[in-house]
């Protein structure tokens, strides 16, 4: 086992375990400016390596959870992050590792609670390796949606009823462990997040034809998510895909959702004229 002290966040480097998307590089980008070294494992067919060629990192397959751990402690990782998404693996068709065996025989059992389960699992595994698990959000706190609008277009009052309807109902699929997710306009739910993901939900309900851009997308955490591994995140893509699917904006949840590249957001949603809004669930109550 890895000897790790737990007594600061702020100490020990950082190996970030990368999947898909732009929040690790992002991350460990911002690491760098803050003067650290993190150690970046990019899981293999899910991070890019040529974006991570200013960084120290090596490629391994999702199921060689043995060689994850031996790499972490040999590049004196103290802290991980799990950052970006992963396809889960099918395991009827894995061969992982000893460790590997030993993980998939702990997550057995969490697979049928779903992806929150799964991500418990996963995450008390590190932690009993000796590792400390952080989120993004805990490495820095720049990432997080601020409440109220975070852009120069506003809601107006409809989006505020929807948003307030679909907080009610992305709650309710959250609480279930469906998803995170739901695009509503006019009280009228167009689509709900599933196994599919929130690309695959805004593409799905661009099929809903109108003459200007209606209905929003609401995204929350799911009540009991575990925020260190699975934080729900929107980046320039997600606005960019809003755009194109003909919606007029995006609600997410102050504090807990991670927007990727927040700048760049904000500004292509003024550009494009979407609104982008915080909000908080404990006001909605």
């Amino acid at each position: 086992m890895v000897s790790v002290s737990h007594n600061n966040k702020n100490s020990g480097r950082v190996g970030i375990i990368a999947g898909r998307g732009d929040l690790p590089l992002s991350l460990a980008n911002n690491l760098k400016k803050q003067g650290q070294d993190p150690f970046l494992l990019l899981v293999k067919g899910e991070a890019l390596p040529s974006d991570y060629t200013d960084f120290s990192h090596e490629i391994i397959a999702i199921t060689k959870v043995g060689k994850f751990l031996k790499i972490l402690k040999k590049e004196k990782c103290s802290r991980v992050t799990l950052a970006g998404p992963v396809a889960r693996p099918d395991f009827k068709n894995i061969l992982p590792d000893m460790e590997g065996l030993k993980l998939l025989a702990k997550i057995s059992t969490s697979v049928s609670k779903g992806d929150d389960g799964l991500m418990r699992a996963i995450s008390s595994y590190i932690e009993e390796k000796g590792f400390q698990l952080v989120g993004a959000h805990e490495l820095n706190t720049e990432f997080l949606a601020d409440a109220g609008p975070l852009g120069t277009i506003l809601p107006n009052e409809d989006d505020l009823l929807d948003i307030k309807e679909g907080i009610r109902i992305t709650q309710a699929i959250g609480a279930l462990d469906i998803g995170q997710a739901v695009i509503i306009r006019n009280g009228y739910v167009l689509g709900v997040e599933a196994a599919e993901g929130t690309e695959k939900l805004i593409e799905r309900c661009a099929e809903f034809a109108w003459e200007k851009p209606a209905g929003i997308l609401v995204k929350l955490a799911k009540p009991e998510q575990d925020l260190r591994a699975d934080m729900p995140a929107v980046g320039p893509d997600t606005i960019l895909q809003i755009v194109s699917s003909g919606l007029r904006g995006l609600a997410i949840e102050a504090d807990r959702c991670l927007i990727v590249r927040k700048d760049e957001v904000i500004r292509l949603a003024n550009e494009k004229g979407v609104f982008l809004y915080g909000v908080s669930t404990e006001s909605q109550k």
